[in-house]
């Protein structure tokens, strides 16, 4: 596909999903036939298909579980399903499976290690009644990416794989012995779990030594992490500005310098400068705070797996499966903060590429203006074809240049901050 019919498929696309309801978004994709083949959608809606157990849930103990909807039922647009509608009844198979993130296993480890007490307390054996059914997936992808780079000596390596042994304990807990004894083991034996442990850290050291696997990674984690810096940098040089400069700031940072509109960061953006550091993610950040960029990084990682959820929906993980609906498991109130701030009405994508389009349950323009003016102002701005072509085309510059603008905006901040700059 030539750069210009994939622009005026994702505009279609664009088209569907900010459908005003479902017949419209159905309308739209039928007349545009054959130009859609391929691209699937996903809706938020009240009723459709139950995606598996990738549903937002809260647990007495203080974990949640948050997908990137916040209904409990969606409803899937793709060329075969339709024809299965229009013929009878659509069925369709889906896969799906809910990460735990390192919070996770870090509250769930002392109870299947021997570190704590034997018998789980209450709440918590919540969790575990749940991770144990037989239907409910869980995965380490969370943790397996961020510690990719920390493979750097033995003492990282052992660390990191008593981890990985801990998450197969977790994803083959015995239901039997939990319900009898409310202790957590696995089903597995030692020799076995070893095995898988071993399995999983030697494709982290594999993923660590293909250099395409590893740029891409930290291109990733390093574009969310520049977003963070350029929200500190903002408040923290002017805490008192009104939040009209601020947020202009900002989007005039995304658009010049990172070449691209995100609407989660901003969200996020909006948020932090209505609410400066009473929006607990960004709590301990604060002028003179030596770890400042140690805590900005662990941040980035944190935001950038809910950017993980998006792509993951590209996935296709059971080649017999249509739909893959993932989520997170996560103690972090502080992330959950986060992903609520940013609930999708639509997820589109074409199958075959992992570029998902999230669209945002609500109006985008009411995160980053007050008042029609604004509004407006804005939309001419940012958004006209001109601005929308200029950053299509200084987007591949971006990632050739990513340490360039990450390394200037740490400069910036240390200065404003009055910390040191972190050493690479």
């Amino acid at each position: 596909m030539n750069r210009e019919n994939e622009i005026f498929t994702r505009s279609l696309m664009a088209r569907v999903c900010n459908s005003d309801s479902l017949a419209e978004a159905l309308e739209i994709f039928t007349q545009a036939g054959p130009l859609l083949d391929g691209c699937k959608f996903v809706f938020a809606a009240k009723s459709g298909a139950a995606p598996g157990f990738a549903v937002n849930r809260t647990f007495s103990g203080g974990a949640s579980i948050r997908s990137l909807f916040n209904t409990e039922r969606v409803v899937v647009l793709d060329t075969e399903t339709v024809r299965e509608m229009r013929s009878g009844k659509a069925t369709y198979p889906i896969d799906y499976s809910i990460s735990l993130d390192t919070q996770a296993v870090s509250y769930l480890e002392p109870f299947v290690s021997g570190k704590s007490i034997a018998r789980l307390p209450t709440d918590m054996k919540e969790v575990f009644d749940f991770i144990a059914r037989d239907d409910v997936s869980v995965d380490p992808i969370p943790y397996m990416l961020e510690n990719v780079h920390n493979l750097h000596d033995q003492g990282a390596a052992d660390r990191i794989y008593a981890k990985l042994r801990v998450y197969e304990i977790l994803r083959t807990l015995d239901t039997q012995w939990l319900q009898s004894r409310g202790e957590a083991r696995s089903v597995l034996s030692d020799p076995d779990l070893t095995k898988r442990a071993q399995e999983h850290i030697a494709r982290m050291f594999a993923d660590r030594d293909d250099d395409r696997f590893t740029r891409g990674l930290t291109f990733r984690y390093q574009f969310v992490y520049c977003h963070l810096l350029q929200m500190a940098l903002i408040q923290l040089s002017s805490p008192k500005a009104s939040l009209a400069n601020k947020m202009l700031q900002f989007l005039e940072f995304c658009d010049s310098v990172m070449a691209i509109m995100n609407g989660r960061e901003t969200a996020l953006a909006r948020a932090y400068f209505e609410r400066g550091q009473d929006l607990t993610f960004f709590g301990k950040i604060q002028k003179g705070k030596p770890d400042l960029f140690r805590l900005l990084g662990g941040m980035a990682w944190d935001l950038w797996h809910v950017r993980q959820l998006e792509e993951a929906m590209t996935f296709k993980p059971a080649p017999q499966a249509r739909y893959f609906f993932p989520a997170l498991l996560t103690f972090d109130k502080r992330l959950i903060e986060v992903i609520d701030l940013y609930p999708l009405k639509a997820c589109a994508f074409k199958e075959g590429q992992s570029e998902p389009m999230p669209v945002f349950d609500g109006d985008w323009f009411d995160l980053v203006a007050t008042g029609e003016a604004a509004k407006h102002s804005i939309q001419e701005r940012f958004f006209s074809s001109e601005a929308r072509a200029s950053r299509d085309a200084r987007r591949d510059g971006v990632k050739s240049n990513i340490e360039e603008i990450t390394k200037g905006l740490e400069t910036k901040l240390s200065q404003v901050a009055l910390v040191n700059c972190p050493s690479h």
